[in-house]
């Protein structure tokens, strides 16, 4: 007895002003993956921490413990926290030169007000020593001189503010310390963005690495919407 078998044959029909529109959002979904993963792979091969510090001087400075002054808050992102950035002033052991001097930060959207004399004495540090001019707030928000807040860097009118003249050099770090605001006493380090000519990229490689699968998974969405669209009009049967 004969056995007839009914081949299936997969039939497609695509919409073409559909079609052409999925193609060009695909591409776009793609692009912008391999981009995102592009920076995570340059991220990745970076210097390490190590290997900045080698790169930086060793700076020693003496903080004036007489400062009636509060120290300089300056808004900023580490490890694409919010921070606030302290800067008090010092003098350059090495050159005699006056300098302001970023002590350390505290995490958290507010800033938390602190005395110069609370960072009294001598601090040694590997970093650099650097010419900054004023620059732009990206912040949407205006500075408050009057209590110490910055959100664009202005070192004139922050050693204003500290009694000094004219517009000093600035002190940065390569390891940060970030306080804990809610918790003063807890404290992590981390690489310093601000102690570079050039800004750094706050973003850790991690979150490019994320932002990289959620385009590509989202161009994988794209697709199966494509196909389910044309099976419910019966333009893809198999």
């Amino acid at each position: 007895m004969g056995i007839n078998r009914e081949a299936r044959v997969m039939t497609f029909r695509p919409m073409p002003l559909l079609s052409v529109l999925t193609l060009i959002s695909l591409g776009i979904l793609i692009m912008l993956g391999h981009w995102q993963y592009d920076r995570y792979a340059t991220k990745m091969a970076n210097p390490t921490l190590n290997e900045a510090v080698q790169e930086s001087g060793a700076i020693e400075v003496e903080i004036d413990g007489s400062s009636t002054a509060n120290a300089q808050l300056v808004y900023g992102f580490a490890d694409s926290e919010p921070i606030w950035r302290r800067y008090v002033p010092g003098i350059d052991v090495l050159t005699g030169e006056t300098v302001l001097v970023m002590v350390e930060a505290t995490g958290g959207p507010q800033p938390v007000q602190v005395a110069v004399s609370d960072f009294a004495g001598n601090r040694s540090f590997d970093g650099f020593v650097t010419e900054k001019s004023a620059s732009l707030s990206s912040f949407g928000s205006n500075d408050d001189p009057e209590n110490n807040v910055w959100y664009a860097f202005n070192p004139t009118r922050m050693a204003e503010r500290l009694g000094l003249e004219g517009t000093p050099a600035i002190a940065e770090p390569v390891i940060l310390t970030v306080r804990n605001a809610a918790n003063l006493s807890q404290t992590r380090q981390t690489l310093n963005p601000y102690a570079f000519a050039k800004p750094m990229d706050p973003l850790p490689p991690e979150r490019h690495f994320g932002y990289a699968l959620t385009w590509w998974g989202m161009a994988l969405g794209l697709i199966g919407v494509y196909v389910a669209l044309h099976r419910a009009q019966g333009r893809l049967k198999f």
